[in-house]
């Protein structure tokens, strides 16, 4: 699945930014888990700087969030090292996270922050079949909104809004690569410094 937030490159190109600060003497091992532990630490930050931003828009739980996102560690292997970020399921929460409700005859739901909780209609994308009094054919089992759809047998299970076109637009990418340099590069300052204390210790 795509990822949310990759650190790959060469480890000279991270360090061509510092490369003033970088005492030549330090092995170049020591460089290398300088990157790696720079790159670990900026992952952990963007996971929590893109769940408050997801947060800010949508009505779901920081836990479900956390949860929802699966982080990959950067290791030493070969000449780059790479981390990254990505979401589980299809880049976004089970509908039923979005604090839905079963009601006797509807299934409300809260997706965006700033909006009341609304009740599930007929139609849509997903082309959710109406039952006989004109209502959705929807309700809430096994933790999930389930619901018929058209041309399709077994019920669906519905899903929120992707995550990833949120993250999309040209904003909030350019946004999001400014974080993530900005984090990356204080981190590696900071990794850089403590191989050079502990090589002169």
């Amino acid at each position: 699945m795509p990822d949310i937030c990759s650190i790959d490159g060469d480890w000279e190109d991270w360090l061509s930014d510092i490369w003033d600060e970088v005492d030549s003497i330090i092995s170049e091992s020591r460089l290398r888990w300088a990157v790696v532990n720079a790159t670990n630490d900026t992952l952990r930050h963007m996971r929590t700087y893109l769940s408050r931003e997801i947060r800010a828009t949508y009505y779901v739980k920081k836990a479900d969030i956390d949860a929802a996102m699966r982080l990959y560690k950067a290791r030493q292997r070969g000449w780059n090292i790479k981390g990254s970020l990505s979401f589980r399921y299809r880049q976004s929460l089970p509908l039923s996270q979005f604090g839905a409700r079963q009601g006797k005859t509807y299934v409300s739901v809260k997706v965006l922050k700033a909006h009341r909780a609304r009740r599930i209609r007929p139609g849509g994308d997903k082309k959710i079949m109406a039952t006989g009094k004109g209502r959705a054919a929807v309700w809430i089992a096994k933790g999930h909104v389930m619901a018929r759809v058209e041309d399709r047998k077994k019920p669906l299970v519905l899903y929120g809004p992707s995550f990833m076109a949120f993250f999309h637009s040209p904003e909030k990418e350019e946004m999001l690569a400014r974080e993530e340099n900005t984090w990356m590069l204080k981190r590696l300052r900071h990794h850089v410094q403590r191989q050079a204390k502990t090589y002169y210790d």
